[in-house]
């Protein structure tokens, strides 16, 4: 049993503990394909959370200045978790992202790009689309319903995989990219109304 594994049987009962969790739509995970995970942004737990309910191991980028402690960056590397430099574009972390879903793995994103602390879930970056045609993956919309105080409910809802096959091959810039990430965040959104109540 690998690292990874090991924090996700310790995370969940904790997590359980604080908080009431559901989790629907695990069904329409697909198991053996590249795979990206989109989801909305408003807590520091939002990747620990999807990396550990989700039925696929989840990797996602963290900021380089978490791996420059060795211990700490050893530990992150351990739950998939590989650095990006948020200051440029990074053409390795973007190599290093489609490098994990040409192997048919999946991927953690979030598509506003940074955390939104108010409702509103702001506009889509470029990334999601860009990831998902480039490395030829349907994108699962996640959606996290709930407000992290303690002891409240947290509902995670998994949306059908969406295909941007339609688009592979074809040139297209920044713009369409975003186009199509904010497709995905309309997505998410309208499901954190639906299952809100």
């Amino acid at each position: 049993m690998g690292l990874y594994e090991v924090c996700k049987g310790i995370f969940i009962p904790i997590m359980s503990v604080f908080y009431k969790i559901e989790i629907i739509g695990k069904e329409h995970v697909p198991m053996d394909e590249p795979l990206i995970f989109a989801s909305n942004h408003k807590n520091n737990l939002d990747p620990m959370l999807i990396g550990a309910l989700m039925p696929r191991k989840v990797s996602y980028m963290g900021k380089k200045e978490l791996f420059e402690n060795k211990i700490v960056g050893s530990f992150l590397k351990g739950i998939n978790v590989f650095p990006v430099d948020r200051s440029k574009t990074d053409i390795s972390t973007i190599k290093t992202a489609l490098k994990i879903l040409k192997s048919n793995g999946a991927l953690g994103i979030f598509p506003q790009g940074t955390r939104m602390k108010q409702e509103s879930l702001g506009k889509a970056k470029a990334g999601t689309g860009m990831l998902s045609i480039r490395g030829k993956a349907r994108v699962c919309p996640v959606s996290i319903i709930g407000t992290y105080k303690l002891f409240s409910k947290i509902t995670i809802y998994i949306d059908e995989p969406i295909s941007f096959e339609s688009y592979y091959g074809q040139k297209l810039n920044s713009k369409d990219y975003e186009i199509l990430s904010q497709q995905v965040l309309d997505v998410i959104g309208e499901n954190i109304k639906k299952y809100k109540g």
